[in-house]
């Protein structure tokens, strides 16, 4: 991995399937709404003697109809008659320089008028964005329900207070632990996995069965190492066991309101 890799641009959110589809200017409306129906899309970019003059959508169409006489069809119209203009951005310039116009209008055009390599949507933006953050949303989600069920198996704020201090040890770093925020995953595992702890306090909010919990949540923490210090991929087996943890927590939490 190069250092660019580091930083996200603009080609790095194309669909690796993507096959950029233009149209001539003369092309019927109609051949180019059928087109976009069968394909997804909403916007067709169009062109003139190779060259990126403007882009046919749903929204354009909607936007030009009052140029057509009311005896008329727009539907034999050509697409250069209903056209409108998306911003070129580079293939290795930052996502944020094309945020702006992503909301504006919906897309951009990725490359210039005489080479056109890819058209990007909010949808790509949104799929792309998901993909690389959906291993963070659930270890997060995975530790924060933790808590929440470790706080509410506590019967009084004095309680949790001193499990917490005996989670960890003097020795790490000298300071003392005073809230469940201070603890790392694992020291919050430890804490409630003690046997004794676990059936007198914990067993209250995880359920009767402490060997199930400490299956459940040691493969999040070894996931959530990897995932929050960027060291090995995560694979989809490993995304499967956090998901399946979350919606067990999730589950475990409504049962505690």
């Amino acid at each position: 991995m190069t250092p660019q890799h580091h930083f996200l641009r603009v080609g790095q959110v194309v669909p690796t399937d993507q096959e950029v589809a233009t149209v001539e200017i003369d092309t019927p409306v109609s051949d180019a709404l059928a087109m976009m129906a069968s394909s997804g899309f909403d916007q067709l970019p169009v062109t003139s003697n190779s060259m990126v003059v403007g882009v046919f959508s749903y929204r354009s169409l909607a936007v030009n109809l009052a140029i057509v006489r009311r005896q008329d069809s727009p539907l034999s119209y050509p697409v250069g008659d209903f056209l409108e203009d998306l911003a070129f951005v580079r293939s290795g310039s930052d996502v944020e320089d094309a945020l702006e116009a992503l909301h504006q209008k919906g897309a951009v055009l990725v490359g210039d008028e005489e080479r056109l390599l890819a058209v990007v949507t909010t949808a790509d933006i949104s799929s792309y964005l998901w993909a690389a953050t959906r291993q963070f949303m659930m270890v997060r989600e995975v530790e924060l329900a933790t808590r929440y069920l470790a706080q509410q198996a506590c019967a009084t704020e004095d309680e949790l207070r001193v499990l917490v201090a005996a989670a960890r040890p003097a020795h790490v770093d000298g300071t003392p632990a005073e809230r469940l925020e201070d603890l790392t995953f694992g020291e919050l595992i430890s804490m409630i996995n003690g046997p004794e702890r676990f059936g007198k306090v914990f067993s209250r909010t995880f359920g009767s069965s402490r060997e199930l919990v400490f299956s459940m949540l040691e493969p999040v923490r070894d996931v959530r190492n990897k995932v929050l210090h960027f060291r090995d991929a995560v694979s989809e087996d490993e995304i499967d066991l956090v998901m399946n943890a979350r919606v067990w927590l999730l589950r475990r939490v409504r049962m505690a309101r």
